[in-house]
């Protein structure tokens, strides 16, 4: 589901009245400020799915445009948060050693090799050399460098390229997700509860003063309350991002 930030300032709003129980303190504008400024910008860096992965396609052409000579920089959209690695689109496979590698099915190149026909060999044998020029062709892969180094500035979203670029590339990106589906997001309600609830009793804490019905507002029980809320999400938040996977290459 999405929601829209009038709907969540809404909601923020509610909560720090108590439906209208006491009287608007904190102005929208300030809400709007924090959703911007800071709670986005926290969740976006710090929270897995507020990201997801994307792949560009980059044409190698690009090197010949005004803007890349003059900077030797690429300018990424600004929703793009992190760049894992650039591969290069060339298929640095087997085929350079002349063996065709994803052609050695029973029925296809094994049986087209010379000395290894279906007269003197049989379908376990077959299997057994097709396991072989696979583990053969992973580890000549391996010696063939198929990434491009790069350099990748997460404020400006300049892309640098550290070595040569010679082909076609495609890069595998996390992007921000919609601003809408994030706002409905529990963790992200909370969080900025607290934040407006900090910053509102931190508004009514500078100075004193007794509201109509002689009644004044306990600025630092709201401060207290607000940082309570934010450390709850940032401690769930931290918990969830724990590495659990780890890449195997065979």
């Amino acid at each position: 589901m999405a929601m829209t930030i009038d709907q969540l300032v809404d909601i923020v709003q509610a909560d720090l009245t108590i439906s209208g129980l006491f009287d608007k303190v904190l102005p929208d504008l300030e809400i709007y400020r924090l959703v911007r400024e800071e709670a986005l910008e926290w969740f976006y860096k710090n929270y897995q799915f507020s990201k997801i992965k994307m792949f560009y396609y980059l044409e190698r052409s690009f090197i010949a445009t005004e803007q890349y000579n003059r900077n030797q920089t690429i300018i990424m959209p600004p929703e793009v948060e992190d760049i894992v690695r650039i591969v290069k689109i060339d298929s640095p496979t087997l085929f350079r050693l002349g063996i065709q590698a994803p052609n050695l099915s029973i029925n296809m190149g094994v049986t087209n090799q010379p000395f290894l026909t279906s007269f003197v060999t049989t379908a376990g044998e077959l299997g057994v050399y097709r396991s072989v020029i696979s583990n053969f062709a992973d580890q000549i892969n391996k010696m063939t460098a198929n990434t491009l180094k790069f350099n990748f500035n997460h404020i400006s979203k300049r892309l640098n390229f550290l070595t040569m670029i010679n082909t076609d590339m495609m890069l595998e990106v996390y992007t921000r997700i919609e601003e809408e589906e994030l706002f409905d997001h529990v963790y992200f309600k909370q969080y900025l509860i607290g934040l407006s609830q900090m910053r509102m009793g931190m508004a009514l804490g500078r100075l004193t003063f007794n509201m109509p019905g002689n009644f004044q507002y306990n600025a630092a029980d709201m401060i207290s309350q607000g940082k309570e809320k934010m450390d709850a999400v940032i401690e769930k938040v931290r918990a969830e991002t724990n590495t659990a996977w780890f890449i195997m290459d065979r």
